[in-house]
């Protein structure tokens, strides 16, 4: 356990922020890894869309798990933290061509991945899901690094209508992150993959941590094991999705 110091906040979108930590204790090694930061006296985890040797940083809902104890951090303000938690994207599976897909929270998860492919020179396509026009954040980011991305929005207000899992049809292999019901769509409309269930994790925070997720290999918990799972593994009718299917939106 580490301590971490709130360093710079940013509003994404009207409901969307970035928070750096500067930390004496990064043990990030790859993306889809989290943190458990303990704000409100709770420790709940947090994607990471970048991390250093001494810092890290956070994308958060305002109304989201949390989201109301990250805000009123001040400057400065001094946190409990854990850094490298999780099983993350295995990015040397990652074959050439890869999609990249991701509603809502998970973007910035897709974020750290698409830099990681990109020191290993992979190519990729993004593929980023969003309410409206007005809610779309990090795009700038992915274009400094990709040059191949689609944005779509429930309605159409930024071009193409539909969800992520709208684009991609027949896809070799996607690596995926955000609401459980655009995962088990997509999960059928690609041959093989990874996913995260970092959104799902988060969900469960406050009401005492880990769930189970059902795979070809037997049960596994979604803290102790994932979030990242081979795609091919979960078996996606028994998730519990009626539980989650609050959208990440």
């Amino acid at each position: 356990m580490g301590k971490s110091r709130a360093a710079n906040r940013e509003r994404l979108s009207h409901d969307i922020f970035k928070l750096t930590f500067d930390t004496d204790d990064c043990r990030f090694t790859g993306p889809g890894q989290y943190a458990l930061i303990r704000v409100g006296g709770v420790f709940r985890p947090y994607q990471v869309c970048d991390y250093d040797s001494d810092r890290f940083t956070i994308v958060f809902k305002e109304d989201g798990r949390g989201g109301q104890d990250l805000l009123a951090l001040n400057h400065d303000s001094v946190v409990e933290t854990v850094t490298g938690l999780g099983n993350g994207f295995d990015v040397d599976a990652v074959p050439d061509g890869a999609v990249l897909a991701a509603d809502s929270m998970g973007v910035s998860e897709m974020l750290e991945l698409a830099r990681a492919l990109l020191m290993r020179g992979k190519n990729y396509k993004v593929v980023l899901g969003y309410t409206n026009k007005d809610n779309i954040f990090m795009i700038d980011s992915f274009r400094v690094i990709c040059n191949e991305i689609e944005v779509v929005t429930l309605d159409g207000s930024n071009g193409r209508e539909g969800r992520p899992y709208d684009v991609i049809r027949n896809a070799d292999y996607v690596c995926a992150s955000g609401s459980p019901g655009m995962l088990k769509e997509l999960a059928a409309r690609c041959a093989n993959g990874q996913f995260s269930l970092s959104d799902m994790m988060l969900r469960t925070a406050d009401e005492g941590g880990d769930f189970r997720v059902e795979t070809t290999e037997g049960d596994k918990r979604c803290v102790g094991d994932g979030p990242v799972f081979d795609k091919n593994i979960v078996v996606w009718d028994t998730l519990s999705l009626d539980r989650w299917n609050r959208s990440a939106y």
